[in-house]
């Protein structure tokens, strides 16, 4: 494994800022067959260990407990490792094409999961269906694979209740602030979900560089703050469901040291800060010298609704400079000169921007005054 690592570091020494795209490409296309031959060569020499108990003798309950001490892997990623290697023994034809280089981890991937759901019939056809997918992208080797599933599986297999218990869904907290989703959706579920992001996603226009699943996502938060702000939610604690933050002046004005972060004890940075303060409702509260609350101020709007009624009437859609036709319903209104930095809130002073440009607006903004200090 010597050489191996020898070759990497060769590749890594360059500066990829020398190369032409053509090099470039032409690296990301060796990368891919490397990072797909080792993960081959893990899968076989993990069920060579799970077949002889070697964790055992090596002090580890299981193969996935070795791979997450010895590898530093999440138990997601041991568990997958386990499945593939055990897919040698399952799957033996369509191991065969993924170690050949003939068919991609994500086509295998597809097929394994075929040898768990349908193992009574998948032998007789694997070397035929390995002979289909391989010419075919992800997206068809999926479809076709679910087709034929469909075609063999007798229905009275899909157990509408096991498929009920294994619905779930999850919203963590990762390090930095950013979130990770993560579960299992019913087919009625997974449907009405997708109709509902295509029906929030307009087609891009053309400075839009975004990637479908950055789209997605936007689309995806488009969605729960529409909810929020148009919608008869269910009332907590006395308010509508909301985002709340905590703030001082000195924050919002992108001074060190001042506390901003939501209510859950998430932090908050000061261009997302200023984001939200953009167009929001702010509440003042007095602290004394022992954090005991002085005063509490009535809840306002930072923009009026006559207010809001004249910059949408003005302006129709977001104003984004590279154009942009969102309607006012996804937009939020941007101040020109922000109020924190002593900006007035008048219609002259405001914009419309859909959320996607408002965040970009932001960024900027941050990266201006950034420089200037």
């Amino acid at each position: 494994m010597s050489e191996l690592r020898s070759v990497l570091d060769q590749m890594a020494s360059v500066a990829d800022e020398n190369l032409t795209v053509e090099e470039l490409a032409s690296d990301i296309v060796e990368l891919s067959y490397a990072v797909q031959m080792a993960e081959v060569l893990m899968a076989r020499k993990t069920n060579v260990i799970s077949d002889q108990n070697g964790h055992f003798d090596l002090g580890y309950p299981s193969p996935t407990a070795l791979l997450m001490d010895l590898g530093r892997m999440s138990a997601g990623h041991a568990k997958q490792v386990v499945s593939r290697a055990n897919a040698s023994d399952t799957a033996p034809v369509t191991f065969s094409a993924w170690a050949d280089g003939r068919l991609s981890t994500d086509q295998t991937r597809h097929l394994f999961a075929l040898a768990e759901a349908v193992p009574d019939v998948f032998g007789t056809a694997e070397e035929a269906l390995v002979d289909i997918v391989e010419p075919l992208t992800i997206t068809e080797t999926a479809k076709v694979l679910e087709y034929w599933r469909q075609s063999v599986d007798d229905p009275g297999d899909i157990d509408p209740e096991i498929q009920f218990a294994r619905r779930g869904f999850s919203l963590s907290e990762t390090m930095g602030g950013m979130g990770r989703a993560d579960g299992w959706l019913t087919p009625t579920a997974r449907a009405a979900l997708a109709a509902l992001l295509d029906a929030y996603m307009p087609p891009p226009s053309p400075d839009d560089s975004r990637t479908p699943r950055q789209r997605r996502h936007d689309a995806l938060e488009d969605m729960a703050r529409t909810l929020l702000d148009h919608s008869d939610t269910p009332v907590v604690g006395g308010e509508k469901p909301h985002i709340s933050v905590i703030a001082d002046i000195p924050a919002l004005q992108g001074i060190a040291g001042g506390l901003h972060e939501t209510l859950n004890g998430e932090i908050i940075d000061v261009d997302t800060l200023r984001m939200l303060a953009c167009d929001c409702s702010i509440s003042r509260i007095v602290f004394g010298p022992d954090s005991e609350v002085l005063d509490i101020g009535s809840k306002t709007r930072v923009w009026t609704a006559a207010q809001r009624r004249g910059i949408i009437a003005r302006d129709r859609r977001c104003t984004w400079e590279g154009g942009c036709d969102r309607n006012p319903r996804w937009c939020d209104i941007h101040h020109l000169d922000h109020w924190a930095d002593g900006g007035h809130t008048s219609v002259e002073k405001g914009k419309l921007l859909c959320r996607f440009h408002h965040t970009l607006e932001h960024i900027d903004e941050g990266r201006r005054r950034r420089s200037r200090n």
